[in-house]
């Protein structure tokens, strides 16, 4: 009998890419990028600074690498939501707005510094596909419950009604600033949401 197949683990590089991207969030927290020094993120890594540039060439492709990870977790998160069959869609949508809500919480600084004027324009590009990927996963929810008679056939079109909520949620987390407590933030755009999608007029 051959012997079991060891699974190996994540490697000695894959450990210290992740502990730079570890580091780069939590500066960003207090600083934009252009104030924080690959000197800075290495010795946060626990690396020289000559070999900060083995895992990223630039401050800017890690801050890209951060939000490639942020942003196929919420899409995937939020499509997974959309698509799994719910018998009450107020709570699908409650789920989703919370997810959203959890993102910004959990990594607001990076989406936050992508949109800063020293952001590399790949950055901003990133969000606008973000944004992008959301839409047409809100739209295409909306038109499948427009098909079944879940919710009233437009107008507006599917494309504009999600183009709005996605751009008016985005908006309005990213500058709560605690305005709202979470519980309270989820529950006023869950309802904005239903409202919007599912009341007829």
């Amino acid at each position: 009998m051959s012997a079991p197949v060891r699974r190996k683990g994540p490697s000695k590089g894959d450990r210290k890419q992740e502990a730079l991207l570890e580091t780069a969030e939590r500066l960003l927290a207090t600083k934009p990028l252009a104030e924080i020094g690959i000197e800075e993120l290495a010795r946060g890594a626990g690396i020289s600074r000559s070999s900060f540039y083995f895992y990223f060439e630039s401050r800017q492709a890690m801050l890209l690498a951060l939000l490639s990870r942020v942003s196929d977790d919420l899409v995937t998160q939020v499509v997974e939501c959309w698509l799994e069959p719910q018998s009450d869609m107020r709570t699908t949508v409650g789920m989703s707005i919370g997810l959203a809500v959890q993102m910004w919480d959990e990594h607001g600084a990076v989406l936050l510094a992508a949109q800063n004027p020293d952001a590399p324009p790949e950055a901003q590009e990133f969000m606008a596909d973000l944004n992008g990927r959301l839409v047409a996963a809100t739209e295409d929810m909306i038109d499948r419950n427009r098909a079944t008679g879940a919710a009233p056939a437009g107008p507006p079109s599917a494309h504009s009604l999600a183009t709005m909520l996605v751009g008016m949620t985005e908006h309005t987390i990213s500058h709560n600033a605690g305005a709202l407590d979470r519980d309270e933030l989820v529950d006023t755009l869950t309802a904005i949401w239903h409202r919007a999608i599912f009341a007829a007029d």
